[in-house]
């Protein structure tokens, strides 16, 4: 197989999901590879490999009912709606790399237009990245996304708590940008986190 026949085309799976009163704007990269979460359900960080719902349900004392299926996603919506959060991805379209799910595996074809989402969003006030790597990551897939608009990306420094946080400026607003360590047991891996680290940190960043 060429290297260039090792590539598919995929275009996002899921809708953004936003309430008409949400304050934050949680943002990734794009979904893992549907073998992920074929066991699961068909919405944001289902893929078995990731923390986030464990790490969320912590943060807010929740505990999830489903875990599979279509209850599974109207139980996390309905949640989302309660608490005000937003969910979405940085790509839209992508290539993928040999079905790896990895952001380095991934190349952009398409943006989602982030911009366009903050004006028909007017109350959200944060945008939280899950992930910090530069280019692949979703912090460094909206850098690019503002270069490509002649904005200025948010400048960042680093807390005590390892969150790298900072502000933006986008049409005379001001948003807050966090950045925590990412959910996907890969990254806790690499980034020598855990699963405590992690809650404390979303718990910053979201309430």
């Amino acid at each position: 197989m060429s290297y260039f026949n090792q590539f598919t085309i995929e275009d996002h799976p899921f809708e953004t999901f936003i309430p008409e009163n949400a304050r934050f704007l949680i943002i990734g990269s794009f979904p893992t590879h549907k073998r992920n979460y074929k066991s699961t359900f068909q919405f944001f960080y289902a893929g078995t490999g990731n923390m986030f719902w464990p790490v969320i349900g912590k943060v807010f004392r929740k505990t999830f009912e489903h875990s599979e299926g279509d209850n599974a996603v109207s139980e996390r919506k309905e949640f989302l709606k309660e608490r005000r959060i937003g969910i979405t991805d940085m790509l839209l379209k992508c290539y993928r790399h040999q079905g790896h799910s990895q952001d380095h595996h991934l190349s952009p074809i398409k943006f989602n237009d982030i911009f366009s989402l903050l004006e028909q969003h007017k109350g959200i006030e944060t945008i939280i990245f899950t992930g910090r790597q530069k280019i692949i990551g979703p912090l460094g897939l909206f850098e690019t996304y503002c270069y490509q608009r002649d904005v200025n990306p948010p400048v960042l420094r680093r807390t005590t708590e390892k969150i790298l946080e900072g502000s933006f400026a986008w049409k005379g607003k001001d948003f807050e940008i966090l950045v925590p360590y990412s959910t996907s047991r890969t990254m806790i891996e690499e980034e020598r986190t855990n699963e405590t680290e992690l809650v404390s940190m979303y718990s910053t960043c979201l309430t």
